[in-house]
């Protein structure tokens, strides 16, 4: 048996048979995914206040990507693979349409690793006619999403979606792409239909995905009430099609407690998490990097639930997990960081939460940047446990920074700047100077109701500090 060596692709097989890795392995995914990473940490970094709040929510969802893929390399691989698979299928597809000396010359440059002679091929066929148009622009689209450009995979997904308006592949891919660039009506409208198209066709694991991807939109949506039972309905054909102990099934139940848990529902999410946790250790193992987004989702759920040593052993888990996977200094770690050490704040272990408050505010000052939106929570968090402290001087100077940010990025009445105004307002009370404090608390609870429901936790924790304000107001005045 014949193997490769160097770059070349072919592999050939006992038999005869020859298979094609295009060029790829997992090493190699690997390498090209850290370098998209780095390119998008610069932008982050570079952009600073000149990014508008659509352009920094992108390149943070293509920075989530890329961790998610970094995270599972074994099935990145297989995925870009599949990928290159398809296009080199579709440029067979395609003979008829261009020259075939330029159609085998894109298939043979695809094998070798190179994408692109297959793009120019796809380019050259969207001036044409018939079902060939739509098959190049999806896979021109597969190939910009594979490259993290997602405005022009957006826009060639659509172009296929017009062409073929009934083909469940473009529906499904067209109508995720159009919720991560947050156009919520035209995921809808995709999404719908196809949902028609599924529902038509029976049961399935192709319907609980759809199912699954519109719960999301609801989600994202923030229409909490119509999310859920598209959830439940994901999971119920999902667990039917491929059985309980699934990771697809995992992931909704997961989605799901998240939603759950926004709605502070908290003894509906606790039975899920322990589900999706059961199911993603006996898939994936006990030391996978999804395996600790779901330990460190269920470790806030009980630390809400004030079950702290819970929460504690989680959360030192998934920090371990994840600091064996991605190293010292990664956004994830910082995470891990900051939760843990809001928890150690909770327990009055300050010199500990700082400790942990510093490290998880360094790692995003060195990835983001000075002036990202992230860096504004880790002042808030560092300025409240100074407070506490009685370290007044050193929390206000963080808490103007944090709040500079927030308003410099998001505008005046952002639902993130209530958090920061309240921590201002508790310093300014724990100060005494009640006069300045009142303003802030009465501005943070005009964003707080409009922005969040009736009832909410924050919206009632922050009523609290100003009630307690204004009594100790009155007592001063009689």
């Amino acid at each position: 048996m014949l193997s490769s060596t160097g770059d070349q692709s072919p592999v050939i097989e006992a038999g005869g048979n020859v298979t094609v890795n295009y060029g790829l392995d997992e090493e190699r995914v690997k390498a090209m995914l850290e370098r998209q990473q780095e390119e998008l940490f610069r932008k982050l970094r570079e952009s600073g206040f000149a990014a508008d709040d659509g352009e920094r929510r992108l390149l943070e969802q293509q920075l989530q990507a890329v961790s998610a893929k970094l995270a599972d390399i074994e099935r990145s691989y297989e995925e870009e693979l599949a990928r290159r698979k398809a296009a080199d299928a579709a440029l067979a597809q395609l003979r008829g349409q261009l020259p075939e000396a330029q159609i085998e010359n894109a298939q043979a440059n695809l094998r070798q690793g190179d994408k692109d002679a297959a793009k120019s091929v796809f380019h050259g066929v969207l001036d044409k006619e018939g079902a060939s148009v739509a098959l190049a622009a999806y896979q021109l689209g597969q190939m910009a999403e594979s490259d993290l450009n997602y405005a022009e995979a957006m826009r060639m997904y659509k172009k296929a979606v017009v062409l073929e308006e009934d083909k469940p592949e473009y529906l499904l891919t067209a109508g995720k792409m159009a919720r991560k660039l947050a156009e919520f009506k035209q995921a809808q409208e995709w999404l719908e239909h196809l949902l028609e198209i599924r529902e038509a066709e029976g049961e399935s694991a192709e319907l609980g995905r759809v199912l699954h991807e519109l719960a999301l939109l609801r989600k994202n949506q923030g229409k909490y009430a119509e999310a859920e039972p598209l959830y439940l309905q994901a999971i119920a054909v999902k667990e039917k099609a491929f059985g309980k102990d699934h990771p697809d099934v995992a992931e909704a139940l997961n989605d799901l407690a998240v939603l759950y848990w926004c709605e502070e529902n908290y003894g509906e999410a606790e039975p899920l998490y322990l589900c999706a946790l059961a199911v993603k250790e006996q898939f994936f193992g006990k030391d996978h990097p999804s395996v600790a987004q779901t330990l460190n989702d269920f470790a806030i759920l009980y630390r809400k639930q004030g079950r702290m040593e819970e929460a504690k052993s989680l959360h030192l888990r998934a920090l371990e997990i994840r600091e064996k996977n991605f190293g010292k200094e990664h956004l994830d770690i910082s995470e891990s960081l900051n939760n843990l050490g809001f928890l150690y704040e909770k327990q009055e272990n300050y010199l500990e939460a700082e400790k942990l408050y510093l490290r998880s505010f360094s790692i995003k000052e060195k990835l983001l940047g000075k002036e990202h939106p992230k860096i504004a929570l880790s002042l808030t968090n560092l300025a409240d446990l100074y407070r506490l402290q009685g370290r007044y001087n050193k929390a206000e100077p963080l808490l103007h920074r944090a709040l500079q940010i927030r308003e410099h990025k998001f505008g005046k009445d952002h639902s993130s700047l209530s958090i920061t105004l309240r921590s201002l307002a508790n310093l300014r009370r724990d100060q005494g100077r009640y006069e300045e404090a009142e303003p802030l608390f009465q501005r943070a609870l005009v964003i707080m109701k409009e922005k969040l429901p009736a009832g909410h936790s924050r919206i009632v924790g922050c009523q609290k500090d100003y009630d307690e304000m204004k009594q100790k107001m009155a007592e001063q005045s009689e």
